[in-house]
């Protein structure tokens, strides 16, 4: 089981002189695979399709393709503008150029970004560098035209490569100064993150056993006491802590929400949006395998590989193919705890998905936000009286994070406000300035977390 992150082994790591000039052979599968995520197709998905087809690549030169996919979609508008502006000085338009031309000068514009030279860039590709070549020379020396009557938002839209719309909703939601941070956290590249089982091994031993067996950069995580990052990513399969389910593949944030459902051993929890199970294992795990824990999804190979993933850890999980809208009565005031993990735009996630912002609209928010209303009106009636209700996404918009938590509460008077600090504890709540809710990344630091959302409510009596 290899986990693809896009980042380049410290041998592979372009050093000195002509240190991208190394690109050129495998500069026809980077554009293939931008090609299909102009396609709409995923950019993990479209590197997937070009490593099917490239057995000739070593590893280390698949790693320069997914750094420079990864690289290209996280700048993608800010490179455009650098290739349109410099090209307009020239009088030229670059937005008349052929789609392959375009897409062969947005690679030359990312590797000029990250230091390389003119003639670094001939060397990878010389036909596109030569169309318009003074306009590379203006990029590469920094001689961008200034900027005119431009709106402030969309300045700094192009500045932190962003779609209008979201760039504006951030920056009414948090200021400027906070959106450059968010935006700042998205630029790093995610780490592979794995949650270690207590009840088989404590993390320090796990971690000791990683770093002399397979990874010495390996650290535990800066907030989860379950969580091991390394710097790069692994085949798991061939480890023995792996196969013995002492390690799983799990983000950090991911498993703070797992944290925040405050499980004990015995109680009955409902993984409302299961999903392929990651928050259900790492539950069943909290509660010390003896919790009574069923996972919901409306999809049936999400819950196949679920089960896949339980049978390895001998995790005794029942499954409910059904949609949480339509919560069938036997599943209702059943539950001690119930967890939401709601469906979302996934723009926490912008680390590991860059290309995800470009296929998001308004439109796909607000159909989010009012299907996340519906759901957490079902999940609270699978509560039991007393109950716990843990509400989650992988969101850093308000919309779906605290407008969600304000308007169940104005609106539900059976539910009232749930301290984190008595599901997390004292020190972790502060580190996270939690009351009931809580933000959990992105980062802020490279190995931290992807951004996560968490809120926890009480139904009453």
């Amino acid at each position: 089981m290899t986990i693809y992150t896009p980042n380049l082994p410290p041998d592979a790591q372009p050093r000195g002189p002509g240190q991208h000039r190394r690109l050129g052979r495998v500069l026809d599968r980077i554009l293939d695979a931008y090609g299909q995520v102009q396609a709409n197709t995923p950019a993990d998905k479209a590197l997937k399709n070009v490593f099917a087809r490239s057995r000739d690549l070593g590893s280390k030169e698949r790693a320069q393709v997914g750094d420079a996919l990864f690289g290209i979609l996280r700048g993608q508008r800010r490179l455009l503008d650098a290739l349109q502006r410099a090209a307009k000085a020239e009088r030229r338009d670059f937005d008349l150029l052929d789609t392959p031309v375009k897409h062969r000068m947005l690679v030359l514009a990312w590797m000029a970004s990250e230091g390389a030279t003119l003639e670094d860039l001939e060397a990878v590709d010389r036909y596109a560098l030569k169309r318009l070549p003074k306009v590379f020379e203006r990029i590469v020396q920094g001689k961008l035209p200034p900027l005119k009557k431009r709106a402030p938002i969309e300045h700094l839209a192009v500045d932190l490569s962003l779609p209008s719309w979201l760039a504006q909703r951030l920056v009414d939601a948090f200021g400027e100064e906070q959106t450059r941070e968010l935006a700042a956290a998205m630029e790093h590249r995610a780490p592979v993150t794995l949650r270690v089982d207590p009840r088989k091994m404590s993390r320090d031993e796990a971690l000791a056993k990683i770093q002399a067996e397979h990874e010495p950069e390996a650290k535990a995580t800066l907030l989860s006491p379950w969580g091991i990052t390394l710097p790069r990513s692994k085949d798991l399969s061939s480890w023995a802590l792996f196969k013995d389910g002492v390690v799983d593949l799990q983000d950090e944030g991911s498993q703070l929400i797992a944290l925040a459902t405050g499980l004990a051993p015995g109680e009955a929890v409902l993984d409302a949006c299961a999903g392929a199970g990651g928050k259900s294992l790492a539950m069943w795990s909290m509660g010390g395998g003896q919790a009574k824990l069923t996972a919901l999804d409306p999809d049936k190979r999400k819950l196949a590989e679920l089960k896949r993933r339980a049978d390895r850890v001998d995790a005794r999980i029942s499954t409910e193919a059904t949609e949480l809208e339509t919560l069938p009565e036997h599943l209702r005031a059943r539950f001690d705890v119930v967890l939401v993990d709601a469906p979302c735009t996934g723009t926490g996630t912008l680390r590991r998905a860059p290309d995800l912002v470009w296929r998001l609209s308004e439109a796909d928010l607000e159909r989010d936000v009012a299907r996340q209303k519906r759901l957490l009106a079902s999940a609270l009636a699978a509560v039991k009286p007393g109950g716990r209700l843990i509400y989650a996404t992988c969101s850093i918009l308000r919309e779906e994070d605290e407008d969600q938590a304000r308007y169940l509460l104005e609106n539900e008077p059976k539910v009232t406000p749930q301290a984190l600090s008595a599901l997390w504890g004292e020190a972790l709540s502060e580190k996270l300035a939690a009351t009931h809710e809580a933000r959990i990344g992105p980062g802020p630091q490279a190995r931290g977390p992807d951004g996560f959302y968490v809120a926890a409510f009480r139904k009453s009596s």
